[in-house]
């Protein structure tokens, strides 16, 4: 169990088991990498986590090591109880990747049915499923649309539709908005965070190098230091909600957001020195 210590505590059931992770490369010119070193973290059901640290310090490889997409060197992942690999088998989580990764000769809503075709699910139901998903990330005048006929902020929309059209209660995104621009980042954070909000107990980790980006939408933000990636520090995210854009005006969010930039630096001394 993990404990929030918010305004007040309460305990949540864990759903994400990280224990002991340490991951390391055999790389044909440069030898071993060692990109993580002894990850311990666990991670409540309706959390929103955040990991953010230096380029290469492993962010999208632990995301990756809890999807089952790659094998930690040491140490174990459990979700919901049973092993990773387990887990992406019985398909507990969806997966929003940097880009997009749409087919442009498949329609949006051909794209959001896609994970339901291979599922089997009839016809029928998958359409509806999809239509309910696109809807819900605004996007249901779209549906026959070609993913090139989008911007990229609707495309990654349709990713984000995409992931969820099986109804997992785990979603995990690897930087999602690092390629739009400023604007449209903000308001994908602010619809991501209204999708988390109407999707009961969905637990999220979520990869970015924004530190503003991480304070607004997480319960706490994990800072990883430089490779090989180590907890460096956990903050605990108590802003109010429901979160809009005076969010991001208030003392305490500077505040917040102060203390993921010193934690970071800090980790960076740590390994580089001053």
């Amino acid at each position: 169990m993990y404990i929030v210590n918010n305004e007040e505590s309460f305990i949540l059931e864990t759903v994400i088991t990280i224990d002991h992770v340490t991951k390391k490369f055999q790389s044909a010119d440069s030898g071993t990498v060692h990109a993580l070193d002894d990850i311990q973290l666990d991670i409540g059901r309706g959390e929103f986590i955040s990991l953010i640290g230096p380029s290469g310090c492993g962010k999208s490889t632990l995301l990756r090591i809890i999807a089952n997409l790659i094998e930690p060197t040491e140490g174990t992942v459990t979700v919901n109880g049973k092993s990773a690999e387990q887990a992406r088998k019985d398909r507990e989580y969806g997966f929003v990747f940097q880009s997009p990764t749409l087919y442009d000769w498949r329609t949006v809503i051909k794209n959001v049915e896609l994970p339901l075709e291979i599922m089997k699910i009839p016809k029928q139901e998958r359409r509806e499923r999809a239509r309910e998903m696109l809807k819900l990330v605004e996007l249901g005048d779209f549906e026959d649309k070609y993913p090139w006929q989008l911007s990229g902020g609707m495309q990654q929309r349709v990713s984000i539709a995409r992931a969820l059209a099986f109804e997992p209660h785990i979603m995990l995104m690897d930087e999602p908005f690092g390629a739009l621009d400023e604007m449209t980042r903000e308001r994908l954070n602010n619809e991501l965070l209204d999708i988390w909000g109407q999707i009961e107990e969905m637990t999220v980790v979520f990869v970015t190098h924004s530190i503003p980006e991480a304070v607004y939408l997480s319960t706490r933000v994990v800072v990883l230091s430089p490779r090989p990636g180590r907890i460096a520090e956990i903050i605990d995210v108590d802003l109010p909600r429901p979160r809009g854009p005076e969010t991001r005006d208030l003392d305490q969010f500077f505040q917040l957001t102060s203390a993921v930039r010193h934690a970071l630096r800090e980790g960076i001394e740590e390994v580089y020195g001053a």
